[in-house]
């Protein structure tokens, strides 16, 4: 059995902007280095025995300032933000989201990460963690998009679930059990 804590990374200029980000590798602003200072108290680190981040500049960053030097920092790529295409930099509207969360049609224009193949990776990554860190409490730093297929991975969906029922926020600490 595993304990996780989910954090998504501090905010960007990006973020504040309303742009999609995806795996284009975009540093955390001032806010996001403060909401990460804010944060990091609330984070036993004596409780944790590694943290594994996505390698994009805005997890690592966020990572290190929750870890304090205190914990071990593992870059892993699963933990890669979902990969938006040639929709990377251009705004967000709600509609696109709808479209990019919708199971059934499950959107692979303008090259985006398909959110089956979201959901599988995030499969992966959590069979991953249950067999090479075994019993272990791990603080995952990730991405808005890229949680969200973690959460619903670990409570469950089927072809009718409402993906934007989960909207991960900044700095926000998730925690749960993996059997």
């Amino acid at each position: 059995m595993n304990k996780i804590f989910i954090v998504r990374h501090g905010q960007t200029d990006w973020n504040k902007r309303g742009l999609l980000q995806g795996t284009t590798d975009i540093e955390i602003n001032e806010q996001g280095i403060k909401e990460a200072k804010f944060l990091a108290p609330n984070i036993n680190l004596e409780e944790i025995d590694i943290c594994l981040s996505s390698p994009l500049k805005r997890a690592m960053k966020t990572a290190e300032i929750l870890t304090q030097g205190k914990v071990p920092i593992i870059s892993d790529d699963l933990l890669l933000e979902r990969y938006f295409g040639s929709l990377e930099g251009k705004e967000v509207s709600f509609d696109l989201i709808k479209r990019q969360w919708d199971y059934k049609l499950n959107d692979k224009s303008c090259h985006i990460e398909s959110v089956r193949d979201c959901l599988e990776r995030a499969r992966k990554f959590l069979e991953k963690i249950k067999k090479e860190y075994p019993n272990k409490v791990i603080l995952i730093v990730s991405h808005g998009s890229f949680i969200k297929a973690l959460h619903f991975n670990i409570v469950g969906y089927d072809e009718n679930t409402d993906f934007l029922s989960f909207s991960p926020q900044n700095t926000t600490l998730y925690e749960y059990t993996l059997k």
